[in-house]
């Protein structure tokens, strides 16, 4: 083996890509680094991406592709892992795209480690870009005191109140290749969310070195088809998967405390997520993120200004409570009326019988903003209420 030059992996699990394949492939075959195994694995795709990879494999002799029938990610990456010939693997996503110097920057900075995470461009929505990294310093730990400053807090850090300091994703890492194969032979296909959870944990877990940098190369593009952003009747049944694949390791490793505390925190927000969002549930059955501060609304009639996630919580309590709601109004109250809410359109506030108005938003510009809307309609300031409620839960950072 060309220690100087070593072979590098790349595998790519493709599904029903055809208009972001091209791009993706395309990237990786211009890396500045050229010494590459590009492992292509079609999942059994029906829209034409199956003919596009093979038509580019035909005039590249670093690119093989394999065609199996659909069977999951997790399966079509344990198959590109077995045929990786590489010292060193990485994956890219097949509607993902990389900078040309990626792979060149790891090798680079990989040094004797066995892992090397950098950061990630991630398109969270259409035209909205993010920045992010590992939350630890940049540098290589090394040794188990070392790791351990990672593993105390890679996936909450209850002191800071932070969710996956450490990325959960397996496309922005290098990983030495005899360290994966085994493991990755382990992940339960049945898995349908967040996989690369329980991946890149377990390498944590068995490493004795990783490298962090916060250089950022690799582009995740928004989908909104893609299986992250759409809904999934069985996700408490992966979540619960992934709970139980890392229960098992925890638990048997020195840290089993604080890993444990970590991953059931994780569980409650993941949970969180799913009822919220990815069940497919009725938009009326949800877990509030947030607490309204009802204070000083006592035998008073209000006036529920916002039907968010904020105004939706209030409104609960108000009612839960027995407090006398006189209107709840919200200028997206069309939406609102479409998912069966009580919400009317935010007229004639003035002409109405009432003591205080008051607006359910977490943001203070924003209650600013309708604040001085109401005082130009003539609503006394003295009527007009905002309190920052208080978040129970954040799970931005979840996925």
């Amino acid at each position: 083996m060309d220690n100087k030059n070593p072979l590098v992996s790349i595998v790519v699990p493709v599904y029903n890509v055809s208009l972001y394949i091209e791009k993706c492939i395309k990237s990786i075959q211009e890396q500045s680094y050229e010494n590459l195994d590009i492992i292509l694995i079609d999942d059994g795709s029906t829209d034409g991406t199956s003919e596009i990879c093979d038509k580019i494999a035909e005039n590249d002799m670093r690119i093989k592709v394999v065609h199996q029938k659909n069977s999951g990610v997790v399966r079509a990456r344990k198959r590109g892992v077995e045929l990786a010939k590489g010292k060193y693997i990485s994956f890219v996503d097949g509607d993902d795209w990389i900078e040309p110097d990626m792979i060149k920057f790891m090798l680079n900075n990989i040094r004797e480690a066995e892992i090397l995470s950098l950061g990630v461009y991630e398109e969270v929505a259409p035209d909205n870009i993010a920045v992010r990294y590992d939350e630890f310093p940049e540098g290589l730990y090394i040794g188990e005191s070392q790791i351990a400053e990672i593993l105390r807090n890679m996936i909450y850090d209850f002191a800071q109140d932070r969710l996956q300091r450490l990325t959960p994703w397996g496309w922005n890492k290098l990983f030495l290749s005899v360290l994966i194969k085994k493991i990755y032979q382990e992940i339960d296909p049945e898995i349908t969310i967040a996989e690369d959870t329980v991946f890149v944990y377990k390498c944590l877990l068995r490493c004795k070195s990783i490298v962090i940098s916060h250089n950022c190369f690799y582009h995740y593009q928004y989908r909104e088809e893609s299986a992250v952003h759409t809904a999934n009747p069985h996700m408490l049944i992966s979540i619960n998967k992934i709970y139980l694949a890392l229960y098992t390791e925890f638990s048997k490793h020195p840290m089993s405390e604080s890993l444990l505390l970590q991953l059931q925190k994780w569980v409650l927000l993941m949970d969180y997520w799913a009822v919220n969002i990815y069940l497919g549930f009725d938009k009326r059955i949800y877990i509030p993120e947030f607490v309204a501060n009802l204070s000083g609304l006592e035998n008073k009639k209000i006036i529920l200004y916002g039907a968010g996630k904020v105004g939706k919580t209030a409104y609960e309590q108000l009612k839960k409570f027995g407090y006398n709601i006189v209107s709840w109004v919200d200028k997206n109250f069309k939406y609102y009326q479409n998912i069966n809410l009580p919400v009317t359109a935010p007229d004639r506030l003035a002409d109405k019988d009432f003591d205080l108005i008051y607006i359910a938003v977490s943001d203070q510009e924003v209650a600013e903003k309708i604040k001085m809307e109401l005082l130009a309609k003539g609503i006394p300031d003295y009527k007009l209420i905002w309190k920052e409620p208080m978040k129970i839960f954040d799970y931005s950072e979840c996925r």
